[in-house]
């Protein structure tokens, strides 16, 4: 399902060149890691085509959004989330969870996010402003 939604999200480049020069480009920015997330993946050989563009994000649009992010999710770092939020503006809340993993809302047991985003799905409840939540 990962590899489903990941690779018809947008068209992945399908030249193993393209992928040995980022891995090469990487691997010197980011001596620790950063060659292996060049790397190529299965999305290069996926059969299928985004079957619709990528959405465009701006400030326009519902103004209801919450989004609930570890400050230490490897596979989707905090600053994916901060960028995120100041792409749509007023119209999103970001809560940050001084955790680890993958999990910031059930997953998590952080009672700040826990609370801030139950309050959320099940009252519409939207916080004033971004918010902090400290370890628990």
């Amino acid at each position: 399902m990962f590899l489903a939604v990941t690779c018809n999200d947008v068209n992945w480049p399908e030249d193993v060149n393209t992928y040995r020069r980022a891995v090469a480009q990487d691997r010197k920015r980011y001596p620790l890691y950063g060659a292996a997330a060049a790397n190529i993946t299965p999305c290069a050989y996926w059969p299928h085509e985004p079957a619709e563009p990528p959405v465009k994000l701006t400030d326009e649009g519902p103004a209801n959004i919450l989004l609930v992010q570890n400050e230490r999710d490897v596979p989707t770092p905090h600053r994916g989330g901060e960028m995120f939020r100041e792409k749509l503006g007023d119209r999103a809340r970001l809560v940050s969870v001084d955790a680890a993993g993958h999990g910031a809302y059930l997953l998590g047991g952080n009672a700040c996010a826990w609370n801030v985003a139950t309050s959320y799905l099940v009252d519409g409840r939207m916080p004033q402003s971004d918010i902090s939540c400290p370890a628990s």
